[in-house]
């Protein structure tokens, strides 16, 4: 039988390994924000 080596899809450390601007960055870039801009553009 084989052993097939399964690299890991996420890795916490890489984010700790981050600065403060890169994590809120990330943070930023996985919020949804079409609905959002959609109502002020509304509101505007």
């Amino acid at each position: 039988m084989a052993i097939i080596p399964q690299t890991k899809l996420f890795c916490w450390e890489d984010v700790e390994n981050l600065g403060d601007l890169e994590r809120l960055k990330l943070v930023l870039e996985a919020i949804p924000d079409e609905p959002l801009m959609q109502n002020l553009e509304w509101e505007r």
